[in-house]
């Protein structure tokens, strides 16, 4: 009777094992929290002055040193050369901290390839005569991580120029 209930607690191990791995793989457990921010959270489509002006993306959660890239979604009617009708675009990354922290700045050629969709002269200089602005208005802008794949948003508007 003994190898009986030696068996017979053997095997409710073995089962509570087997369906705690069960569980666990359909279930996997929830992606961290993360958040993105942007500051300033309006930028004046106005060409220079846009260019002195740091757009910075700051966010917390991330898994410690993990790129993250930010892409602006696209809405429907803002085409971009070189982007497919519903691809988002780059416009920045950064690497988390130890702590999950990260910062990123978008670059000057992300304004101008992205924001003012400008086009280059033959000595890879910006033609300054081929601005094309996105239009104002209120854009998403996606933080995705490259090896949690954990996503969050935020807003970012761009504000037609203020006429003086």
């Amino acid at each position: 009777m003994n190898s009986f209930r030696t068996t017979t607690v053997g095997l409710s191990l073995f089962l509570l094992i087997l369906s705690l791995i069960a569980c666990s793989t359909l279930f996997p457990p929830p992606k961290p929290k993360v958040t993105v921010a942007v500051t300033p959270e309006k930028v004046e489509l106005k060409f220079p002055d846009i260019m002195r002006v740091p757009i910075v993306f700051t966010g917390t959660g991330w898994t410690p040193k993990e790129m993250v890239v930010i892409d602006m979604v696209l809405p429907p009617g803002v085409e971009m050369k070189g982007v497919k009708p519903g691809e988002d675009v780059g416009i920045a990354f950064g690497q988390a901290d130890e702590a999950g922290n990260f910062k990123a700045e978008v670059p000057p050629t992300a304004k101008l390839n992205t924001i003012f969709r400008v086009g280059w002269t033959p000595i890879l200089a910006p033609d300054p005569k081929t601005l094309n602005p996105i239009p104002p208005g209120v854009y998403t802008m996606k933080a995705s991580g490259a090896d949690s794949g954990a996503v969050a948003t935020t807003t970012l508007e761009f504000t037609a120029p203020i006429k003086k």
